[in-house]
């Protein structure tokens, strides 16, 4: 008895474990630095959704971002205002969410994309989002 008891435990523990997924590798993320050399070298393979709220946007974005205003990306209103790009984007063009600070918005946008046919190989969030832009090293790329 003492053993189907340690067992059951051990399932248990094994299952109740098993449910938590990992952020980081539920989402692929993008650096500033890589960000900004694409923008620089193949502007054309890069799709910028910022979804910034209009102030913040309107204060600083990154050169030829689009603007979505969709932050917090919660209600239909907000997803509309992505969808409305989705069919834009070519095939082969990276997706880069931008948002505020790279958080709870980001993933619901991306989870978003997703679901609305972008690639997972192709679909990328800021870190660190439009706060954490290293504006000391790569200012070439934002507009303000």
């Amino acid at each position: 008895m003492k053993g189907i008891l340690i067992s059951l435990l051990a399932v248990l523990v094994f299952v109740g474990c098993g449910g938590k997924v990992d952020k980081k590798s539920q989402y692929n993320y993008i650096s500033a630095d890589e960000t900004a050399k694409i923008m620089r070298e193949n502007p054309d393979k890069i799709v910028l959704i910022d979804i910034q709220e209009t102030d913040d946007f309107e204060e600083e974005h990154l050169k030829g971002a689009i603007a979505t205003y969709a932050y917090p990306v919660k209600t239909e209103e907000e997803k509309a205002r992505i969808a409305k790009h989705v069919s834009d984007i070519k095939p082969d063009q990276k997706v880069v969410v931008v948002c505020p600070r790279g958080g709870g918005g980001a993933d619901r946008a991306y989870d978003f994309l997703l679901q609305s046919g972008i690639k997972k190989e192709n679909l990328f969030t800021l870190t660190d989002g439009q706060y954490g832009w290293p504006r000391d090293r790569l200012s070439d790329v934002l507009d303000k």
